[in-house]
Protein backbone atom coordinates (compact mmCIF):
# COMPACT_ATOMS: atom_id res chain seq x y z
CA UNK A 1 0.00 0.00 0.00
CA UNK A 2 2.81 2.66 1.22
CA UNK A 3 4.41 1.98 -2.47
CA UNK A 4 1.35 2.94 -4.37
CA UNK A 5 0.70 6.26 -2.38
CA UNK A 6 4.22 7.17 -3.53
CA UNK A 7 3.45 6.50 -7.21
CA UNK A 8 0.08 7.72 -7.00
CA UNK A 9 1.25 11.16 -5.13
CA UNK A 10 4.15 11.43 -7.67
CA UNK A 11 1.09 11.21 -10.69
CA UNK A 12 -1.25 13.26 -9.03
CA UNK A 13 1.16 15.98 -8.73
CA UNK A 14 1.61 16.04 -12.45
CA UNK A 15 -0.61 18.02 -14.68
CA UNK A 16 0.95 16.40 -17.46
CA UNK A 17 3.40 13.68 -17.95
CA UNK A 18 7.01 13.51 -20.27
CA UNK A 19 8.20 10.25 -19.76
CA UNK A 20 7.18 6.70 -18.74
CA UNK A 21 9.68 3.80 -18.87
CA UNK A 22 9.65 0.90 -18.04
CA UNK A 23 13.30 -2.10 -17.80
CA UNK A 24 13.49 -5.02 -17.07
CA UNK A 25 17.06 -7.29 -16.97
CA UNK A 26 16.38 -8.18 -20.75
CA UNK A 27 15.49 -4.41 -21.57
CA UNK A 28 11.58 -5.13 -21.67
CA UNK A 29 8.94 -5.66 -19.06
CA UNK A 30 6.71 -8.55 -20.48
CA UNK A 31 2.85 -8.01 -20.77
CA UNK A 32 2.05 -10.87 -18.11
CA UNK A 33 4.53 -8.68 -15.90
CA UNK A 34 2.70 -5.72 -16.99
CA UNK A 35 -1.09 -6.76 -16.54
CA UNK A 36 -0.18 -8.24 -12.99
CA UNK A 37 1.17 -5.01 -11.81
CA UNK A 38 -1.90 -3.45 -13.00
CA UNK A 39 -4.19 -6.01 -11.58
CA UNK A 40 -2.61 -5.22 -8.43
CA UNK A 41 -2.07 -1.28 -8.44
CA UNK A 42 -6.19 -1.54 -9.29
CA UNK A 43 -7.14 -3.57 -6.28
CA UNK A 44 -4.92 -1.63 -4.13
CA UNK A 45 -7.06 1.61 -5.04
CA UNK A 46 -10.08 0.19 -4.25
CA UNK A 47 -9.16 -0.06 -0.81
CA UNK A 48 -10.98 2.87 1.16
CA UNK A 49 -8.03 4.48 2.75
CA UNK A 50 -6.38 4.70 -0.11
CA UNK A 51 -9.33 6.36 -1.94
CA UNK A 52 -9.86 8.72 1.32
CA UNK A 53 -5.46 9.94 0.86
CA UNK A 54 -5.86 9.94 -2.66
CA UNK A 55 -9.10 12.21 -2.72
CA UNK A 56 -6.98 14.48 0.11
CA UNK A 57 -3.80 14.99 -2.00
CA UNK A 58 -5.91 15.72 -5.22
CA UNK A 59 -7.95 18.86 -3.08
CA UNK A 60 -4.48 19.77 -1.46
CA UNK A 61 -2.60 19.86 -4.46
CA UNK A 62 -5.84 21.73 -6.59
CA UNK A 63 -6.41 24.20 -3.91
CA UNK A 64 -3.44 26.13 -4.59
CA UNK A 65 -2.47 25.95 -8.25
CA UNK A 66 0.71 27.60 -8.91
CA UNK A 67 2.48 28.71 -12.29
CA UNK A 68 6.11 27.27 -13.31
CA UNK A 69 8.87 28.11 -11.02
CA UNK A 70 6.59 29.21 -8.25
CA UNK A 71 5.31 25.70 -6.79
CA UNK A 72 6.48 26.77 -3.03
CA UNK A 73 3.23 25.63 -1.49
CA UNK A 74 3.47 22.28 -4.05
CA UNK A 75 6.99 21.27 -3.65
CA UNK A 76 6.25 21.48 0.18
CA UNK A 77 3.11 19.33 0.15
CA UNK A 78 4.82 16.97 -2.08
CA UNK A 79 7.79 16.68 0.47
CA UNK A 80 5.80 16.32 3.60
CA UNK A 81 4.09 13.34 2.00
CA UNK A 82 7.51 11.79 1.07
CA UNK A 83 8.41 12.66 4.45
CA UNK A 84 6.02 10.68 6.18
CA UNK A 85 6.24 7.59 4.12
CA UNK A 86 10.15 7.78 4.71
CA UNK A 87 10.78 8.14 0.98
CA UNK A 88 14.25 9.55 -0.16
CA UNK A 89 14.52 12.42 -2.42
CA UNK A 90 16.40 15.45 -3.66
CA UNK A 91 15.60 19.05 -3.45
CA UNK A 92 15.68 21.59 -4.87
CA UNK A 93 15.65 20.52 -8.39
CA UNK A 94 15.15 23.84 -10.66
CA UNK A 95 14.42 26.01 -8.23
CA UNK A 96 11.26 24.01 -6.50
CA UNK A 97 11.05 20.76 -8.10
CA UNK A 98 12.05 17.17 -6.29
CA UNK A 99 13.11 13.77 -7.22
CA UNK A 100 12.10 11.31 -5.54
CA UNK A 101 13.37 7.39 -5.50
CA UNK A 102 12.10 4.36 -3.99
CA UNK A 103 12.77 0.39 -4.43
CA UNK A 104 16.30 -1.03 -4.04
CA UNK A 105 17.78 0.15 -8.25
CA UNK A 106 17.81 -2.80 -9.37
CA UNK A 107 15.64 -3.86 -12.59
CA UNK A 108 12.78 -3.73 -13.45
CA UNK A 109 13.13 0.22 -13.03
CA UNK A 110 10.61 2.76 -13.34
CA UNK A 111 11.20 6.32 -14.50
CA UNK A 112 8.13 9.37 -14.19
CA UNK A 113 8.40 12.80 -15.00
CA UNK A 114 6.25 14.99 -13.97
CA UNK A 115 5.11 18.84 -13.95
CA UNK A 116 3.45 20.17 -10.66
CA UNK A 117 2.88 24.00 -12.38
CA UNK A 118 -0.61 25.09 -12.90
CA UNK A 119 -1.56 26.90 -16.48
CA UNK A 120 -2.53 30.44 -16.11
CA UNK A 121 -6.04 30.38 -17.12
CA UNK A 122 -9.31 31.02 -15.02
CA UNK A 123 -11.94 28.52 -14.47
CA UNK A 124 -15.79 28.93 -14.85
CA UNK A 125 -18.04 27.09 -12.88
CA UNK A 126 -21.78 26.60 -14.46
CA UNK A 127 -24.64 25.44 -12.05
Amino acid sequence: MENLLVWFLLILSANSFGLIAWASDDGILLDSELSSLSLELLESAREPEFFDWLRRVRGRIHEFPELAFEEYQTSQFIRSELDALGIEYRWPVAKTGLVGSIGSGSQPCFALRADMDALPIQVMETS
